[in-house]
């Protein structure tokens, strides 16, 4: 076995030499605390795009300007941001790449404040799963750990409208009335609802990102139509357990329900575990 390169705690950071696809090494380095690595010890000055976007996203929180709302015009911008038209353009680049901002051409366009989707972190994360050669059995490994902590936060919250209002309807979900397209969406939905309600806006963004991955990767295989017995039983089984405040319960059906998901998938491609997952954009 080839020896592991140490991050700067000293952990070793390739993943297992088990066969499973290698990628690059994981090491972790915040900006300005290697400070022994004589190459990063000085912390890069941001370039003017970068520091352009940071102050358009200053603007965006100071609450100027809200989700569907247009930015300033690009003359406004100049001058506002005092930088050239080259770095103004490359700022807004970085933005829409990020989701932040929606470009729109033609009269009446421009950048549109957009609201945060977790899609665009999945993508981002995508990009170093695929990188660090993780596979698709540690993307279903994550999930099993992360969903049944959350189903169990939101059975903790408190009995209200709004709660009954989001998971009563998956206790008397019907999958005969809907189409395909409709019962991939809404069996979807119920993991990403729980996500949203956590009350851990950092748990709902990682969460989403990963959920994210599942459904576009994963769960395209599991079909919606042919599985919608099993996938109705579990999301209202959960529902009710979230709806009558049994954390205990909500956390074990989640977990049942992940592994029955991931065991479905893997015995129709028994090879797509050790998968790398993809870097889709």
């Amino acid at each position: 076995m080839s020896a592991r390169r140490p991050d700067v705690a000293g952990a070793p950071t390739d993943g297992p030499d088990d066969g499973a696809p290698h990628g690059l090494p994981i090491i972790y380095r915040p900006r300005g605390f290697a400070a022994a690595d004589t190459q990063n010890a000085r912390r890069r000055a941001p370039k003017a795009a970068e520091a352009t976007a940071a102050r358009i996203v200053d603007d965006i929180l100071e609450g100027s300007v809200g989700v569907g709302d247009r930015l300033l015009t690009e003359p406004e911008m100049l001058v506002r941001y005092e930088v050239s038209r080259e770095s103004l353009r490359e700022a807004l680049r970085l933005l829409e790449i990020q989701g932040i901002v929606d470009i729109k051409r033609g009269p009446g366009g421009g950048p549109f404040v957009a609201p945060l989707n977790s899609g665009y972190l999945a993508r981002t994360s995508s990009l170093y799963f695929n990188l660090s050669g993780a596979t698709y059995a540690e993307l279903l490994d994550t999930w099993a750990a992360l969903e049944p902590m959350l189903a169990e936060r939101v059975a903790k919250l408190p009995s209200s409208s709004a709660k009954r209002d989001v998971f009563a309807p998956f206790i008397q979900y019907d999958p005969e009335s809907h189409v395909e397209v409709e019962l991939f969406d809404d069996f979807n939905n119920f993991h990403s609802l729980i996500a949203a309600l956590s009350g851990n806006r950092v748990l709902t963004l990682v969460t989403q990102s990963v959920t994210h991955i599942v459904a576009e990767q994963v769960l395209q295989s599991v079909d919606p139509v042919t599985d919608r017995e099993m996938l109705t039983h579990s999301h209202a089984d959960l529902a009710q357990a979230i709806l009558d405040g049994r954390p205990s319960k909500a956390r074990k059906l989640m977990t049942e329900h992940i592994l029955e998901v991931s065991n479905t998938y893997l015995e129709r491609d028994p090879e797509a575990g050790a998968r790398r997952i993809d870097w889709r954009l």
